[in-house]
């Protein structure tokens, strides 16, 4: 393959590429790549216009080993989606039959005296956002690398954020929430500034006035108001991003609504596992990542075009997987992504460990509480690196009640009626309505979810979800009598729960993974 000296980077169409210094940059703009993705997209643009074989690419991007061509196929999806190939006409890598991809784009090389020194101010620019004035605004995140299987999300929140004033983006812990609020804010220009308030890192509401005028960088005196900081913002047409709300909503809310009646021309975008329930909130309700809906006969070409296995073959193969995806092993990770209930967080922790444990052990591993605690990114949010951590952050916003009813429904292998439900529940001192009201409350912080589908409700806990309440309802002692009640509940009922078994039975290989 070709070389170039190492001053220079590859410039095609609006991006410019330097290997040396492992830098991909759209605009002023710096993009995240896999070092897998990254390293085929180096080999593709030194070597444009000719045809790299499967094999070509492997040695380039796995020197040394041998690696099942499904790890290609899975590092080329995700580097033409992060190029935008195909969007807007622009064409940079194409699949050439029985032989293998070709990069067809113009190519123009630029040599650099100091490279490090020529990038440095464009790689330091991405710690703030960028106005449509240009100007930039202290501490806003760097645009993101652009997640697998959300690019509809973006599409439609983005229409949704330019046309209403006020948007929650809401859903479980580890969808993704923040990152596309972020990618999101990026990708509007209607805005002359764009801010970013991360709640997560307080816990008083009385310090969230304290954490917006910090970020909107208007420092207020203590005989000033909030009034006084709504009169400096509203002229500007400015969109404010809350991060991570729930934990300090009616604070939140409180600013949200004066910000709303006293300006024309803010907007506010929120993420929370719980909607604001303000007057003109329209709430974006962020779903898991798609995984087929069955897992038997399902071949590993038909398992790829699902979101949630792209994303769980990349992070296996970045964790150091190198054996095969086939028809087997995309079962097993059908059932495994199933299980973790598409949710994104969950995915990339439990694909963390493929390298080191194997898939089958990992299979094997979901039911323990290790799992819980196998932990990802060193620089993620405390509450993000361990699902348990995530799982503890919404947990301890329940009360008392809920927390006992969140508990309790952990027993139930796959989907189960309200009725069923109530019957978890009987004790002395709780009203059939304060269960009811529980339930509600978990289904409202997206713990809880109404079972998709026709006919009468059914409702459901999310895999971690459950996994999480089965070991707290252990920790407190209670799962054996709320088993026994589980088991006469059927008795009585054999149609419902001959339905319900079947919920934990269905799949092939995903018979191992039945509830905890």
């Amino acid at each position: 393959m070709g070389s170039r000296a190492r001053n220079g980077y590859f410039g095609f169409g609006p991006y410019r590429l330097n290997p040396a210094a492992r830098v991909l940059l759209r605009g002023g703009n710096l993009l995240a790549l896999g070092s897998r993705a990254f390293d085929i997209l180096v080999a593709l643009v030194q070597n444009h216009g000719q045809v790299l074989s499967h094999g070509e690419l492997m040695a380039f991007a796995w020197p040394g080993l041998t690696v099942e061509a499904s790890n290609i196929r899975v590092q080329m999806t995700h580097l033409r989606r992060e190029i935008g190939c195909g969007e807007n006409g622009n064409r940079y890598i194409v699949s050439v039959a029985g032989r293998g991809y070709s990069f067809v784009a113009p190519v123009i090389w630029e040599e650099a005296s100091e490279p490090e020194d020529r990038y440095a101010p464009l790689i330091c620019d991405q710690a703030c956002y960028k106005g449509s004035d240009g100007a930039p605004t202290p501490s806003f995140p760097p645009r993101l690398s652009h997640p697998i299987g959300r690019d509809e999300n973006i599409s439609k929140l983005s229409q949704m954020v330019a046309e209403r004033r006020f948007v929650s983006i809401v859903g479980a812990g580890g969808v993704g929430k923040t990152t596309l609020a972020i990618l999101v804010a990026h990708a509007l220009p209607v805005f002359e500034t764009a801010y970013f308030v991360d709640l997560g890192t307080i816990d008083d509401e009385a310090a969230v006035l304290g954490a917006v005028t910090s970020a909107l960088e208007f420092p207020l005196s203590e005989s000033e108001t909030i009034g006084d900081l709504i009169g400096r913002l509203s002229p500007r047409r400015i969109l404010v991003i809350l991060d991570n709300c729930e934990h300090v909503i009616d604070a939140a809310a409180d600013i949200v609504g004066s910000l709303l009646r006293r300006t024309a021309n803010a907007h506010v975008l929120a993420t929370s596992r719980e909607a604001l329930r303000l007057p003109g909130e329209a709430i974006y309700l962020l779903r898991p990542l798609g995984v087929p809906p069955h897992t038997e006969g399902l071949t590993a070409a038909q398992a790829l075009l699902w979101p949630a296995i792209q994303l769980f073959v990349e992070c296996a193969v970045d964790s150091g997987y190198l054996g095969p995806v086939g028809d087997e092993e995309a079962a097993t990770i059908a059932a495994l992504c199933r299980r973790l209930d598409g949710n994104p967080l969950a995915i990339e922790l439990v694909a963390s460990r493929v390298g080191p444990y194997g898939l089958d052990r990992v299979a094997e591993l979901l039911d323990n509480q290790l799992a819980l605690r196998w932990k990802g990114s060193r620089y993620a949010n405390p509450r993000h690196q361990t699902a348990e951590a995530m799982m503890d952050w919404s947990y301890a916003l329940l009360s008392d009640m809920d927390q006992r009813v969140f508990r309790r429904l952990s027993v139930f292998p796959g989907e189960f009626s309200p009725d069923a439900a109530l019957t978890m529940m009987e004790d002395n001192g709780f009203e059939p309505a304060d269960i009811i009201k529980s339930i509600g409350n978990l289904i409202d912080k997206s713990l809880l979810s109404l079972h998709p589908g026709t006919g009468p409700a059914h409702l459901e806990l999310p895999g971690i979800a459950k996994a999480y309440a089965a070991f707290k309802l252990l920790a407190c002692g209670e799962r054996a009598p709320i088993e026994q009640r589980q088991s006469s509940y059927h008795a009585q009922a054999p149609q419902q729960g001959r339905a319900s078994m079947a919920v934990s039975s269905h799949g092939g290989r995903a018979m191992q993974l039945h509830a905890f």
